[in-house]
């Protein structure tokens, strides 16, 4: 079975290792929406997070970054008068010095990425859905922020008026992520955040109707349980993106290309609305507790 899993973040990475303990051909297409330039370094979190956990190597107390890791370095940079709330570890940046190294000298972030993910022992391929650079951007009463900024140096806190995707227009699939979803037997959505993860991928154009002609089963698993998501800001990010924040609303924002959907047990009075937008709905216990966890939600996701 050819698997593709649209994935972005922490809430994607335990479903990845549950996939990847299951599948033997599976591709993962990450969201480029976080990437971001800190320390003159080209870092792309989503990406990265996906490499270190299918490497076995990610911080397990956090889901990002690398098990083990120091901060001597951003330590002696704000010593030195340097911005450093965005937390880059000691062995985490040779990772992002790598890769700017490799994007400087013209290679595309597809075939960077793969250079990483080799060096790192990782089989699954894994793809940045564009070579492109995507940022997503909150639109705050003071002004238009990173995602990163938003989330990480402000901590979630500002009223958000709108989301957008600067860049994605002009953005484009990469051939390797259109031939990887033409040809997928199943096409599985991470439960990430549905605006800052799966959302900047939908809005580069092509790739929704990529994802509504392949021939594969596409399946998802809510974020959501009641009106909550299980980490992260997607709650108020799916409000002021003017998505219901529940499991119905991300079943309605991925109507276009679903086929079915996994939510929370406790929101099963919500299954007769999601199947009335034509997707199928199962239930089950959503949350990825332990390894057997993530093995039985893959399970139920590749067979729904």
């Amino acid at each position: 079975m050819r698997v593709v899993a649209l994935a972005g973040g922490t809430g994607s990475a335990k479903l990845l290792r549950g996939l990847a303990s299951l599948v033997r051909d599976l591709t993962v297409v990450s969201n480029v929406g976080d990437n971001f330039w800190a320390q003159g370094l080209y870092v792309c979190p989503d990406v990265d997070i996906a490499m270190y956990t299918l490497a076995g190597v990610a911080n397990p107390a956090t889901g990002w970054g690398l098990r083990g890791d120091t901060f001597r370095t951003l330590s002696q940079l704000g010593a030195l008068g340097e911005e450093t709330w965005f937390a880059l570890g000691d062995l985490d940046m040779a990772t992002h010095l790598v890769r700017t190294r490799l994007l400087k000298e013209g290679r595309s972030l597809t075939q960077a990425t793969d250079s990483l993910r080799m060096a790192f022992g990782v089989s699954q391929k894994i793809l940045p859905l564009t070579d492109d650079h995507v940022e997503t951007r909150v639109v705050t009463r003071a002004g238009s922020l990173h995602l990163q900024e938003f989330w990480v140096r402000e901590r979630g806190r500002p009223a958000v008026r709108k989301v957008e995707y600067s860049g994605a227009g002009k953005a484009s699939p990469t051939p390797s992520v259109r031939k990887a979803v033409a040809q997928a037997d199943r096409i599985v959505v991470c439960p990430a955040n549905p605006v800052t993860s799966v959302g900047p991928m939908l809005a580069v154009p092509g790739f929704l109707e990529d994802l509504s002609s392949s021939r594969g089963r596409v399946t998802a698993l809510s974020p959501m349980v009641g009106r909550a998501p299980f980490s992260g800001p997607a709650g108020k990010l799916m409000k002021a993106f003017g998505v219901r924040p529940d499991s119905a609303g991300v079943a309605k924002m991925y109507s276009r290309f679903l086929d079915a959907v996994v939510i929370d047990s406790r929101d099963a009075d919500m299954a007769p609305e999601i199947e009335r937008t034509g997707v199928k709905c199962a239930t089950s216990d959503t949350l990825m507790k332990t390894p057997d966890d993530e093995v039985r939600l893959s399970k139920e996701l590749l067979t729904a």
